[in-house]
């Protein structure tokens, strides 16, 4: 019995001693998950995600920005923002946000607060200053005090009023061809040039002139269902915007109608190259439905990408004098030509062809009408294998339907350099040499700039008048004369397309 009795008390003791050992080894893991979820809830120490729109580091008399503050955990409670410049400060916000009980963090994960800024009613001075923002959360963390994100946006502050002033333009512009503008400014510009009918076309300060002096060529469109209006633009670093209208003499023009007539050899022949490469057009089985997708759809695509390419222009002017065009050739077609298709004798399409069309011998030598940067190569659809060049401050040319191309991307090219050979790819009917002139991407009438007179009184001429004339900057270190194209092969016949 004895044995029996100790053997009991000590097995007591050992479930005495078990017990105690599994309640501290829950009350230890509770502990420690209480820990991780305090941590990452009332003691989380991730800081409010501060952003400030837009990204300006000027601001001018009058500047508005959108900050927008969040913390996805403990909540937001109070955003402050000042402007401060040396000992001078200005509160612009302070805002807290309401919490819930219990210490639960705040109700307000998110907010999107306006700031207007006036810097010059409040008495700023022109110079360096900067732009404070800080937000703290509910969370207990620093001594609950939260915690605390901040962003500081280091600006410069200009109460120098913006002043555009226009200087001069064309003493008359044609519908469908090239203006342009000379205007001053009396500060530096983030955006400065001129608005036709609400299209925008960039200024450059202009070569040889004084600070603030730039010129802007321009596109007149060919088609005008509205009355024209020129306005100039400029937005300088601080997003203030400045706008002055532009007085214009216009003279009309009136455009050629042409009748296309397709046959099923054209057709037959052309249409399969375009399905081969276009996914769209290869379960396609009428050849005239092929053909109007490309003269629609396809063309368009082109001229986008035409004026994709064309969106930036080298600041210096390469060009000088006229332009030259395709040597001993033949206009076959004209600019802004009123284009309509038949088929069987009944129409099936209208679109105006955007070029001139130049035929000469078959497989002629095309030279480069100008000095120029060479900044595509390659096929363009409708346009088929084509080069552009850009000849500086705006001014590019095309040069479409070649069968052999001569010069790479990147490369510099003197006036009358061969570009390489005319052709028929493309959605062309014949060997011939499309050539266009686009300003900043958009298609002009090429006649003027094969008119010396033209570029003499429209062009040179006002930039005389600042008594600084843009010189031309050879892109290379000789100009080389237009080579006479050699006779190999007969003259094409066919009508182009």
């Amino acid at each position: 019995m004895t044995i029996f009795t100790r053997k009991t008390k000590n097995f007591g003791k050992l479930g005495s001693y078990l017990s105690s050992y599994l309640f501290l080894a829950i009350l230890g893991g509770a502990l420690v998950v209480g820990g991780i979820w305090l941590t990452r809830t009332w003691f989380e120490a991730t800081p409010p995600e501060i952003q400030l729109l837009p990204e300006v580091k000027l601001l001018g008399a009058s500047q508005n920005f959108t900050l927008n503050v969040s913390d996805a955990t403990s909540g937001l409670s109070r955003v402050r923002v000042w402007l401060r410049q040396g000992q001078q400060e200005k509160e612009i916000v302070n805002q807290t946000f309401p919490g819930r009980r219990w210490g639960r963090g705040g109700r307000e994960q998110s907010a999107q607060l306006t700031l207007n800024l006036e810097p010059q009613a409040w008495g700023f001075q022109d110079g360096p200053a900067d732009l404070r923002v800080e937000a703290r959360d509910y969370s207990w963390w620093g001594w609950l005090q939260g915690n605390r994100g901040q962003l500081v946006r280091p600006v410069t502050i200009d109460l120098t009023p913006l002043r555009l002033s226009f200087i001069s333009t064309n003493e008359f512009i044609n519908q469908g061809g090239t203006g342009l503008v000379l205007y001053q400014v009396n500060k530096p510009m983030a955006k400065s040039g001129i608005l036709v009918n609400g299209e925008f076309f960039a200024g450059f300060p202009i070569p040889g002139g004084a600070a603030g002096q730039y010129l802007a060529f321009f596109a007149v469109p060919y088609f005008l269902p509205q009355p024209l209006t020129l306005e100039l633009l400029a937005v300088d670093q601080g997003g203030t915007e400045a706008r002055s209208r532009v007085s214009y003499r216009l003279k009309p023009k009136k455009w050629r109608n042409d009748r296309i007539n397709l046959s099923d050899a054209f057709l037959t022949t052309n249409m399969p190259e375009f399905q081969s490469f276009n996914p769209e057009l290869k379960s396609l089985t009428d050849p005239l439905e092929v053909f109007l997708r490309i003269n629609r759809d396809e063309r368009q695509r082109n001229d986008a990408l035409i004026r994709e390419v064309c969106r930036q222009s080298q600041p210096e002017r390469f060009w000088q004098g006229t332009f030259l065009r395709l040597p001993n050739s033949k206009s076959m077609a004209a600019f802004a030509d009123q284009r309509t298709y038949f088929y069987q004798g009944r129409e099936v399409d209208r679109q105006v062809h955007l070029g001139q069309d130049l035929a000469s011998l078959e497989r002629a030598e095309v030279p480069a009408a100008n000095n120029g940067l060479v900044v595509f190569t390659g096929s363009i659809g409708i346009y088929g294998q084509s080069v552009i060049l850009d000849h500086g401050l705006g001014i590019f040319t095309l040069y479409s339907h070649l069968s052999e191309i001569s010069v790479a991307k990147g490369q510099k090219i003197n006036r009358g350099a061969i570009l390489g050979r005319t052709g028929t790819t493309g959605l062309a009917g014949g060997d011939h040499l499309h050539y266009s002139v686009m300003v900043q991407g958009a298609f002009v009438n090429p006649l003027e700039w094969w008119d010396p007179k033209w570029i003499k009184d429209q062009v040179e001429r006002q930039l005389a008048g600042l008594g600084a004339v843009a010189a031309p900057v050879k892109p290379a270190a000789s100009e080389a004369k237009p080579k006479k194209p050699r006779p190999k092969g007969r003259t094409p016949e066919k009508k182009t397309r």
